[in-house]
């Protein structure tokens, strides 16, 4: 049941158990839906790993079809910050400054060491998901490089922290010919020449724009510790399965009792009322950046329409 403005549902893990949200979600179960139509299946619960494995069932190079399947309205605000960027080099580095927008499970930063300038791209998923992760997202990236460029942008040397798959022939045609597997992480080098490459769709007004509202999302994200990061990790499950979260159920999930769990998160300066609200503004930032409309965030967050949503949002923001 949705609440107005109240609180009410249970508990998980917010990294380990990613559950089916956001666009990336959306594009795997249009794929999984038109291999098999007319079957009917609720993907709503679905945890974002289970459809990659789906979908690899289905073609074990889905990681580097993926991306092609993206309508504009998918392509998430990152990609487009690419796009609006003034040269190669400048967008890698807002790459790997706002990738914790996209996902709070990867992570990217900048290379620059005796193989050159690259980027390191780390995912937090098992084994065999994480490769069809690192596939999709090096597609992305190559193809919006060239796209912003007009050039045939590749990798110089790829490292990949997975095994070679068997379709690995058709790495090259992203990813270059100087392909390494079983690396400690994965890696994309590019030649100098490269990074210094201009993007034909630059757009200082739109690129300031898009920084500026990202700055203060990123400024938005709370870092919890503790028993408070206990209790937003609950709260995130719950709110992954369309549940609402209240105190009672949560302390029951960690085996307490109310009354110790609100006192545990009072000795961190804090209340249950204040994770949960930190916890929906993130997950509001993370749905206002897939461009979802007000009416599916209000229903996400777990209210039972937008004026209670609207009111409450007022609450966080302040």
């Amino acid at each position: 049941m949705r609440e107005t403005d109240r609180i009410t549902g249970t508990a998980a893990n917010r990294s380990a158990q990613r559950f089916h949200r956001g666009k990336l979600g959306q594009v795997l179960e249009r794929f999984l839906d038109a291999q098999a139509p007319g079957k009917n299946r609720d993907y709503s619960l679905v945890e974002l790993d289970q459809l990659w494995r789906d979908a690899a069932n289905i073609d074990p190079a889905i990681g580097l079809k993926l991306f092609s399947l993206f309508t504009l309205q998918d392509v998430h605000v990152l990609a487009y910050l690419c796009l609006y960027s003034p040269d190669v080099l400048s967008a890698l580095r807002l790459w790997a400054k706002y990738v914790p927008l996209a996902s709070d499970a990867d992570s990217m930063r900048l290379l620059d060491d005796e193989k050159g300038m690259g980027i390191e791209l780390r995912v937090n998923a098992p084994t065999e998901v994480a490769r069809y992760i690192v596939e999709h997202y090096g597609v992305m990236a190559v193809t919006q490089l060239q796209r912003g460029t007009g050039q045939p942008v590749k990798p110089i040397l790829a490292q990949f922290a997975h095994s070679r798959p068997p379709y690995h022939a058709r790495y090259v045609q992203w990813f270059g010919e100087h392909l390494e597997f079983d690396c400690p992480a994965n890696r994309f080098y590019f030649h100098d020449q490269t990074a210094t490459l201009p993007m034909q769709t630059r757009h200082h007004g739109m690129l300031e724009l898009l920084t500026q509202e990202l700055d203060r999302r990123i400024s938005a994200h709370r870092h919890f510790t503790g028993w408070s990061a206990t209790v937003a990790e609950s709260v995130w499950r719950a709110l992954g399965r369309n549940e609402v979260p209240n105190l009672v159920s949560v302390a029951q999930a960690l085996n307490h009792t109310p009354r110790t769990l609100r006192r545990r998160l009072q000795e961190q300066d804090t209340t249950f009322r204040q994770v949960l609200d930190q916890v929906r503004a993130e997950l509001e930032l993370h749905l206002e950046l897939q461009g979802e409309p007000l009416a599916e965030i209000a229903a996400r967050l777990g209210y039972s329409d937008t004026a209670a949503y609207l009111h409450a949002r007022g609450r966080w923001r302040s």
